[in-house]
This record gives structure tokens, sequence and C-alpha cells, in this order.
């Protein structure tokens, strides 16, 4: 959450529409760029405080929101205010609030979903798109996670989304932050290949949680770090529930009627683009993300680094260093 994330930067903005969240605002030197971040699940601003220190440090703006259903912001209770057309409308006018007027924009995970969208609908406020372990999503006339997972299930051996019915059900919120202990496994897993035995398969996720099962940290996350990670996902501060919100509503096509009318000159981009592939992410399997984002991008860098599906926190200063380069050959060699 941006309390926790950078305490001295943290701002609170109630949108016109009545929806309050919690940022992180770091104002440029000079004349250069904001950098958004977006975050992905579970997670909130926290996230990128690795980031957050690197940019502001080099004279960058930062503007990092919890987004809707973590963190410090609102968690409304209702699917249609996780629609991403709307969140992405949030986002243009936490901008505007700000009066930022453009941004280098980078998104991880749903973030990357959520950043597909505001390429979708506000193309005009982008200055370049960076996208971590997950791509570019195009917009779904009906989205069907069986389909996809048959499609990998051919391709790749296994399917990458048996997770999302577990997610779905109406009693994951309430296992997954009364096992907080499992899900802090499970979410950052000591061998990423505890995802091919737990994460992807149907069912696997939920026999996961049936055995209680619990393992040691990564080496690139502390135990106070987690300590903060449980804190913004305790039962007090809502749990994961409004961060799976996220997840039914695309599997309830809430999406749907708006992604059918985006138009195809707003499907293609020939702004900048990066995409920062994960060789061990099992999920974001990284040639599905380059495919899916070089029909997007005409002008798509590519990068890979040896890790998993958390690139900004297993490999930060990688990360770190890929992005300033990026944006400066790209952006600022003028």
């Amino acid at each position: 959450m941006a309390s926790l994330a950078s305490p001295s930067n943290s701002r609170l903005t109630c949108l016109a529409n009545g929806t309050t969240y919690d940022t992180v605002l770091i104002e440029p030197k000079q004349n250069n760029p904001y950098i958004l971040f977006l975050h992905g699940f579970p997670a909130s601003s926290y996230d990128w405080r690795r980031q957050i220190s690197f940019f502001s440090n080099l004279g960058y703006g930062v503007f990092a929101p919890d987004l809707l259903g973590y963190g410090g912001t609102d968690k409304p209770s209702q699917l249609e205010a996780y629609k991403l057309k709307q969140m992405s409308e949030d986002i243009v006018s936490l901008l505007d609030h700000h009066d930022i007027k453009e941004v280098i924009a980078v998104g991880h995970d749903w973030g990357s979903f959520l950043l597909s969208r505001l390429a979708n609908y506000h193309p005009e406020r982008i200055l370049a798109y960076i996208f971590l372990a997950v791509g570019y999503k195009p917009p779904y006339d009906h989205f069907d996670v069986d389909v996809i997972n048959d499609l990998t299930q051919r391709r790749f051996g296994y399917p990458i989304f048996g997770y999302w019915h577990f997610f779905n059900s109406a009693e994951a919120a309430d296992i997954m932050t009364e096992q907080i202990e499992s899900s802090t496994t499970i979410i950052f897993p000591p061998n990423p290949d505890i995802w091919l035995e737990y994460l992807c398969p149907p069912g696997g996720i939920r026999k996961f949680y049936e055995k209680e099962m619990t393992g040691p940290l990564p080496d690139w996350i502390s135990e106070s770090e987690v300590a903060i990670y449980k804190q913004i996902f305790s039962a007090a501060n809502g749990g994961y529930r409004g961060g799976l919100n996220w997840y039914k509503t695309q599997m309830a096509n809430l999406n749907s009627v708006d992604e059918k009318a985006v138009p195809s000159d707003r499907r293609q981009t020939d702004k900048p683009a990066l995409l920062v592939a994960c060789t061990k992410d099992y999920v974001g399997i990284p040639s599905m993300q380059e495919e899916s984002t070089r029909m997007f991008a005409n002008d798509l860098a590519v990068e890979s680094l040896d890790c998993g599906h958390w690139v900004q926190l297993e490999k930060a200063n990688e990360v770190n260093e890929v992005l300033k380069s990026f944006i400066e050959k790209r952006l600022l060699k003028a």
C-alpha cells in the first residue's frame, strides 16, 4: 500500500465517481517524465518499492497507485466496478487530478492487462509501454479460461490458468486470508516449479490449501517484507477479496461489451514498447507474451531475465537497469 511503499509521498485522492485511491506520488526533477507503475495480483504499490526509490533518485516522476481492491484504495464488492474500462477511466482521472499529462507506463501481471486497456482507450496519455512478465493482452470478444487451458495444454504440455476456477469460487477469499502462510508460499514460491505442480493444474491450488502447505521464503524477499504483505492482505484490511474480483469480473465476461467496441486503430501502436520476459514464469510463458505483444507494438524491444514471475522483486537491479536503458535510448535520446 502507498503508505508503506513510500510513506512521505502517499496521497489519498477521491475521484468524482466517489472512489478513493491511495497512491505514491513523487514529482519529477527538471523536465523528466512521470513513470506510472501498475501492480498485479496479489500486490499493491508496495511491490514497486525498489523501482520507486531508484527512479525517483534519478529525477523521474513516480506515480504508483494501489489499484482498485488493494491496499489503501477502495474495495467495492460490486463486480461492475472492476471492469477494465472503468478502472482505465479511474487511472486517467487520477492523472488529471494531479495534472499529469503523459506517462511512461509500466505494468506487471494484472497491471499489464490494465495497461493494455489504457492503450486501447487512452493511448494519448502514454509515452511508452513497458510490460513485465505478462505482455499486452488484446481485447476479448469473449473470454473463456477453459479454451486457454486447452490451448496451452496442447502447445506446452500443461494448462496455465488452472487456478482461475478456484479464484472465481465464493470461498477462495476466505481460504486464502485464513491460511495466509500457505498463501505466502504459493504466491512467493521458494522454487518456481511449485507453480507447475499446484498453480497451473485445475484443482492443484485447492489441494495446496487443503494440505495447508507452507515452505521457506525465496532469497529475494525478507521476513520483514513478508510481514508487510501479510498486513496488507490481513482480514482487517479486506484480505484477498478485492483482488480476486478482477478474476471474477473477467470470467463473468463483464469486459466483453466494452472490448468488442475497441476500434482496430486502437489495437496497435507505433510508440516504443518493451517486454521483460521471465524464463521461469510458468504462467506468463515468454513465447506467448512476446507473440501477443508483437501483435500490438510495431516498435518492440524484448529482454529476458532468468527468474520467476515476480521479476521486479527477484531481479530488481536488473529490471531497473533495463528500464533505465530503454527510457534513455528510446525516449530521452534527443
